[in-house]
C-alpha cells in the first residue's frame, strides 16, 4: 500500500506526487510569465522539467521493480476505457517531453540575462509553443490521473 491509502505502491504514489509538482511548477511558470515576471518564469519551468525528469525516473524504477500493474476491471471497461485511456496517455507524454525540452532549450538558447528577457525574434514562437506545451502537458496528467484511478482507485 503506498501513502494515500490506495492500492498503488509506494512507488506509484512517489509518481504520483511528482506529477502533482511538475503541474504546479508548470502552472506557477506560466502565471509568472502571463505577468512578465522573467526571472521567475525560468526557474519555475526549470525546476518542472527537473521534476519531470525525476519523474521518468521514479517511473523506469517502478516498472523495472514491479513489472506491469494488471488492470482488475470488468473486460469491457479495459477495452473501452482504460486501454484507450492509456494509449492516449503515452503517446501525449513522449509528445509533451519533447516539446518541453524544446522550450526549455529554446528559453536558455534565446534568453537575454542582462535585459532578463527573451531575445524579440522569438519571443512569439516560444509564447506560441508555451501554450501549446502547457496544454499538452495538462491532458497528459489528467489522462495520467485516470489511469491511476483506474489502476488503484476504481478497481
Amino acid at each position: 500500500m503506498g501513502i494515500y491509502g490506495t492500492k498503488a505502491s509506494l512507488y506509484s504514489d512517489l509518481s504520483l506526487t511528482l506529477e502533482f509538482l511538475v503541474t504546479a511548477m508548470f502552472l506557477a511558470g506560466y502565471y509568472f510569465a502571463r505577468k512578465r515576471n522573467f526571472s521567475l518564469h525560468p526557474k519555475f519551468m526549470g525546476t518542472a522539467f527537473v521534476l519531470d525528469i525525476a519523474f521518468l525516473v521514479s517511473y523506469m524504477i517502478k516498472s523495472l521493480v514491479e513489472g506491469r500493474t494488471k488492470f482488475m476491471g470488468p473486460p469491457g471497461v479495459y477495452k473501452f476505457v482504460y486501454l484507450p485511456t492509456v494509449v492516449f496517455h503515452s503517446i501525449i507524454s513522449i509528445v509533451v517531453l519533447l516539446l518541453a525540452a524544446f522550450m526549455v532549450y529554446n528559453g536558455i538558447k534565446n534568453f537575454d540575462k542582462k535585459t532578463m528577457t527573451m531575445r524579440t525574434e522569438n519571443v512569439l514562437k516560444h509564447r506560441k509553443f508555451g501554450k501549446i506545451t502547457l496544454t499538452t502537458w495538462v491532458l497528459s496528467f489528467m489522462s495520467g490521473i485516470a489511469v491511476y484511478l483506474l489502476l488503484y482507485v476504481l478497481y
